[in-house]
């Protein structure tokens, strides 16, 4: 499905481009931008669809959207956090926040 891949960078900068999105899998694949590459960090990557919802994209992989989990987190609080899709990535965020 068609949707826009956004990242957002300490430095201030903001980048969208066009994006396939996979919702059975969560895979992302966004165009590469033409535009000024920004100099600082990614804060946050996410995809928007054409409804306006949008979802988390995992700032380990870059490829993957992530799903709310609830269950035991890292500081051994019970919560909802954020886990990657992709079957390979080990990133989560269980950490409260």
């Amino acid at each position: 499905m068609k949707c826009e891949f956004t990242s957002v960078w300490d430095d201030g900068s903001v980048v969208t481009t066009p994006c396939d999105y996979d919702p059975d899998t969560g895979e992302v694949n966004p165009e590469v931008s033409n535009g000024p590459v920004p100099t600082g960090m990614v804060d946050r990557e996410y995809i928007t669809l054409e409804d306006g919802e949008e979802i988390e994209v995992c700032l380990d992989c870059h490829s993957y959207t992530m799903k709310k989990v609830v269950g035991d987190r890292a500081d051994l609080s019970y919560g909802e956090y954020g886990e990657c899709r992709n079957p390979e990535c080990v990133e989560d965020t269980n950490e409260p926040g």
